[in-house]
């Protein structure tokens, strides 16, 4: 299924930006920029591409250039045991940073190399990093033009020094995976439909979004996808679900209801409809696993 494309706004003068999380609230989205992120607080899962993984306060990863990536919080998925929110600090860079034909330059084979991987997602072990990484970050804002490239290739350059490292998928994601143009009206619908899935949804607000007619647009949606807007956006809704059932304690209501169904029945008739089991069949088949 698509997903969300963002687009990183970085300042004019770089192609490499640090960014604050305060907490996680971004559904399933992939962006251009590889990204260095730092769990700073609280605790949950990580998925990148077709992997999944614990995350916890000090934890370090690296997604590549338009991976598919989600951060479920605990706090959110456990609501009554009263955890701490997730936070994180990332570095974005966009691959422009870099030079042309950079698997020709033995100068940038280790780098290459940490992109290449990155693409599957990766995760590092080093007691020392996760410290120094942070300082780093803070350091590459106070400078600009050459000395913040210094910075920054001395943050990929200690990334490729560390030697205990984890991949998260079994699937790398490279150009062949991307969406199309984000101005694409398929790819904006799916963009509102992702950003307001939890929502009440009407035909015009999509419209009005995409800036097209509301039965033109139906029409064209159905032509490039074979679906209707309405069924991608309980397909969106379910495959959320499914996530939550998967690694929370939520009860079933809790799930339709933070899956954006406020009629539990009719959440699992779209369920059962979808993954061909109810919403309890699938819990239990996923805790016997």
């Amino acid at each position: 299924m698509p997903i969300l494309e963002r687009k990183i706004i970085h300042d004019r003068t770089t192609l490499c930006s640090r960014i604050l999380y305060p907490q996680f609230v971004l559904p399933r989205h992939k962006h251009a920029e590889y990204e260095i992120m730092l769990f700073t607080g609280g605790s949950g899962k990580q998925f990148v591409g077709e992997g999944v993984c614990d995350y916890k306060e000090g934890d370090i990863a690296m997604i590549g250039s338009n991976v598919p990536h989600l951060h479920l919080c605990n706090a959110k998925l456990n609501p009554t045991m009263g955890l701490e929110a997730s936070a994180g600090v990332a570095l974005q860079f966009h691959p422009t940073i870099f030079p042309m034909s950079m698997e020709k330059l033995p100068d940038y084979l280790p780098i290459y190399g940490l992109l290449q991987k990155s693409q599957y997602g990766i995760r590092f072990y080093d007691k020392n990093l996760y410290e120094e990484l942070l300082q780093r970050f803070q350091e590459l804002e106070r400078v600009e033009h050459t000395a913040r490239l210094i910075h920054f290739f001395q943050i990929l350059e200690r990334l490729c020094q560390c030697k205990k490292t984890n991949i998260l998928s079994n699937v790398a994601y490279n150009s062949s995976n991307l969406l199309l143009e984000v101005n694409e009206p398929v790819n904006r619908v799916y963009a509102y439909l992702f950003n307001h899935f939890k929502e009440k949804i009407t035909l015009k607000e999509i419209a009005d979004y995409v800036k097209q007619n509301p039965s033109a647009l139906c029409r064209y949606f159905k032509q490039r996808t074979d679906k209707n807007i309405f069924q991608c956006l309980a397909e969106i809704r379910i495959e959320h679900a499914c996530k939550l059932l998967a690694y929370s304690n939520l009860t079933i209501a809790q799930v339709a209801y933070e899956s954006g169904y406020n009629y539990v029945p009719h959440f699992i008739v779209q369920f059962e409809k979808i993954v061909k089991r109810t919403p309890s069949e699938y819990k239990s088949q996923i805790d016997s696993l």
